[in-house]
């Protein structure tokens, strides 16, 4: 589980922003403000400056990330701060404003704010499990090398296609082509074509299907000894396809191959399919994230401009 940024220099920042927030809560208590606690004494005016400054802080990681030159600080030093000191702005802001929350800017540049801390503890959660989740599925390899092992895996199953028969490579082809096309899984009328073209080949040898389509389970063929393992439907289709264009031949151990290929190739889709989920709940995080910290930023100048200025 990738959780470096979380314990980073043995917790320091988590240290920091609970030395910070304690006190500020310790002021708090002991502060005696003429009339009740607001943003307008000394220790508003403090925790807010304070707040205000991490504020700024946390946004400028955003820069941070794309910078490639030499820093006193790591990237992972940077994300440690981030998630701890963004996490103490909800003690600070809330005792800057006193627990007053009436019906204005204010309060409502108070409530993104605690949105995007919030948001930012979903973001801790997928930077945490995401990152494990693809490194497993990809098993320690790239999407890159994940796409370039699914061609050559293709490659060869045209191949053994070849040898074993003309319409058992037109099968493969179609589904190289037309049904694993963008090295994605098939939906459903890439099923409902598949069904189609093997069915039609299976005709064109006088013959109808031994096995129709069901939901993905064990497939045995009657050929020789080959028993496929349990598989995805797609893998299921395509086996019973090419054990039925082969009913009549005794490919063997060719048969088998084709067929653990045929398993490969599903298994590598099934994973690259995995990877742009997994990728994809980052980027939809961040389609939340990112527009709330910089509403952040535009309503902290605007508290700031309205308090001093109105």
């Amino acid at each position: 589980m990738n959780r470096s940024f979380i314990d980073k220099d043995n917790y320091f920042f988590l240290k920091a922003a609970s030395l910070l927030s304690l006190a500020s809560i310790v002021l708090y208590v002991v502060h005696d403000p003429v009339g009740p606690p607001s943003g307008n004494s000394w220790l508003g005016y403090t925790l807010g400056t304070i707040a205000g400054l991490i504020i700024l802080w946390l946004l400028w990681f955003g820069v941070r990330k794309r910078t490639y030159i030499n820093n006193r600080y790591s990237l992972v030093q940077w994300l440690s701060g981030h998630v701890w000191l963004g996490t103490s702005l909800l003690i600070l802001a809330t005792l800057h404003c006193g627990f007053q929350f009436d019906p204005n800017m204010h309060t409502v540049f108070y409530i993104v704010m605690v949105l995007t801390v919030l948001s930012g503890m979903v973001g801790v959660y997928f930077y945490i499990k995401v990152p494990a989740t693809i490194s497993r599925n990809l098993a320690k390899t790239s999407s890159v090398q994940m796409h370039e092992d699914f061609d050559q895996i293709a490659r060869d199953a045209l191949q053994v296609a070849r040898d074993i028969d003309p319409d058992v490579h037109e099968l493969i082809l179609f589904s190289v082509d037309r049904l694993f096309i963008g090295h994605r899984l098939p939906n459903r009328k890439g099923l409902h074509e598949l069904e189609k073209v093997g069915a039609s080949l299976v005709a064109r040898r006088g013959r109808v299907m031994t096995s129709a389509p069901t939901e993905a389970t064990e497939t045995k063929g009657s050929v020789g000894s080959v028993v496929p393992k349990k598989n995805s439907f797609e893998a299921t289709r395509l086996h019973a396809f090419v054990i039925d264009l082969c009913f009549d031949r005794s490919p063997g151990e060719k048969l088998q191959k084709l067929l653990d290929l045929i398993n490969d190739m599903v298994d590598r889709l099934t994973r690259l399919e995995n990877d742009r989920v997994a990728n994809r709940r980052i980027r939809i995080w961040l389609l939340f994230h990112v527009p709330l910290s910089l509403a952040t930023v535009i309503g902290l100048f605007v508290h700031i401009v309205s308090v001093f200025y109105y």
